[in-house]
């Protein structure tokens, strides 16, 4: 049965809470990771590969840690910055710049994920690999107009009045854990292929599939109409009451959230797949192509299932405008305006199941070997969601001089900007190796009393990291050289592809 709810007072509140339950706190950005092929996490990115070593070993937590938080509409900078004049030594937030920096839709994007256990292991022609990790990854999405509100809906430059849209505004967030297993396969010395199939297990979701706010305004006199349409999916353990009389949700009761987690995160029944695919090409001695897709998959939410929507429009008229601007009864004008709202938009609930898409990511790029122990790459990225395609660019030098050392040098246009420099290190030969990754190091910070300034990045909207140790095995060259015996080829350079 359904139930209409008016949610005045408790949707933001369901809004919040299950967005902070299940992880605000983590899209990961893998760019430079991507041409590190001395490193196995690297397979994550293209299936195609071929590990340099017989086998590798991932270890629970310490082989694979990534945290990734970008924002495409602005930065720590542009936001908050020392004021002038008698505000000089205090931090202040710029309302003003915020709204010029902001585009039409705006994203903050953050991921968590954490390994639990792997391994890759070579057979003859192919190399398996397989891997348990436990994901998280959050969008929240907001619209330009959303700053802008504060100056109303009145231009004061142009003497009119404008329309403000808050489409756009939401939170996709889910946490799922992941089993993939997969294999690459040498067609032939120039031509690599792989695919890695993944049984998803989803333990909490929030998902804003469509928001719609739009209030219009006409003049003299005033005359406001408003349109909304809103429709967000969640799978968590929760639980509503609802007024007999009117049918609206009079409580809701987190009591359950977290009384049965294994019942309700892992041993549920939302379930989904995904695949990913890649090939990799070598051109000639010289020029090698690559191109991947993934995470092309699903989840199917069965579980702990709520849905809302609600669709309807107002009309709010009576005031002259001409004494609104002068603020004669400007408070009683906003209170009866919220009280319209209020009462013209209710939501209606129900539990049936939803799908939710993976964030694809498609990989296109390519290398030119310098000489034995140096390549430079480049890479495009085009990442899927919200219905959008969302583009990063990224050019890397790779080197690896000798074995125990891989390393990457890399700078990449993403989130809106143009200068983002990363790196990466991978340390270590058989037995043990370490590794440490980013698509961003911030250069500038800014400090605030007593809290440590490297807290504050100042002009960065992208900060990732991804790092762990492995345990390798069967890394010599001197079998590599007996396995595959083609003149020309730099053993030491490119061992993913011997």
């Amino acid at each position: 049965m359904n139930h209409p709810i008016h949610t005045y007072n408790y949707f933001p509140t369901i809004i919040i809470a299950l967005a902070l339950l299940t992880g605000m706190t983590c899209p990961a950005q893998d760019n430079t990771l991507y041409f590190m092929h001395g490193i196995p996490q690297a397979i994550h990115t293209n299936p195609a590969l071929y590990y340099k070593c017989k086998t590798y070993v991932e270890l629970p937590v310490l082989s694979s840690v990534q945290f990734s938080f970008a924002s495409t509409g602005l930065g720590y900078h542009d936001a908050i910055h020392y004021g002038s004049g008698t505000r000089a030594d205090s931090l202040v937030i710029d309302l003003d710049n915020i709204g010029r920096k902001l585009k039409k839709r705006n994203y903050f994007r953050t991921d968590l994920g954490m390994n639990i256990l792997g391994a890759g292991f070579a057979v003859k022609d192919f190399y398996f690999h397989f891997n348990i990790s436990d994901q998280i990854e959050t969008r929240v999405g907001y619209p330009g107009d959303l700053v802008r509100v504060k100056d109303g809906n009145w231009d004061s430059d142009k003497m009119k009045a404008k329309n403000i849209n808050l489409g756009g505004l939401g939170v996709t967030a889910h946490n799922y854990l992941q089993i993939a297993a997969g294999a690459s396969y040498k067609v032939n010395w120039d031509l690599s292929v792989g695919f890695t199939a993944k049984y998803l297990l989803g333990s909490a979701s929030l998902v804003n599939r469509r928001s719609d706010l739009n209030i219009f305004t006409e003049q003299d006199p005033i005359k406001i109409t408003g349109s909304v349409d809103y429709r967000i999916n969640s799978s968590f353990p929760i639980d509503f009451s609802y007024d007999t009389i009117t049918g609206y949700i009079n409580d809701v009761n987190f009591d359950r959230a977290l009384s049965d987690p294994v019942r309700d995160f892992i041993l549920n029944h939302n379930r989904g797949a995904a695949l990913d695919a890649g090939a990799i090409w070598n051109y000639n001695d010289k020029l090698t192509f690559t191109a991947s897709i993934i995470n092309l998959g699903f989840i199917h939410w069965k579980s702990n299932v709520n849905r809302f929507q609600a669709n309807g429009s107002f009309t709010f008229q009576g005031y002259d405008l001409r004494e609104y601007t002068r603020s004669a009864g400007q408070a009683d004008f906003l209170g009866t305006l919220l009280d319209s709202i209020k009462g013209s938009f209710q939501f209606e609930g129900s539990i049936r199941s939803y799908y939710t898409l993976l964030t694809t990511k498609l990989y296109l790029g390519g290398y030119y070997q310098i000489n034995d122990y140096l390549n430079a790459g480049l890479l495009t990225k085009t990442e899927v969601f919200d219905s959008r395609p969302h583009f990063s660019l990224t050019a890397s030098a790779n080197i690896n001089p000798v074995n125990f050392l891989h390393a990457t040098l890399s700078y990449s246009i993403m989130n809106n900007k143009f200068y983002h420099l990363g790196a990466g290190i991978g340390l270590g030969g058989e037995v043990a190796q370490f590794y440490i990754v980013t698509d961003h190091i911030p250069l500038r910070y800014v400090s605030f009393k007593d809290i440590p300034p490297y807290l504050f990045p100042y002009n960065a909207r992208t900060v990732n990291i991804r790092f762990g140790m492995n345990l390798i095995f069967g890394c010599t060259i001197k079998e590599k050289k007996e396995k595959y015996n083609k003149p020309k080829k730099n053993l030491n350079l490119c061992p993913a592809y011997w």
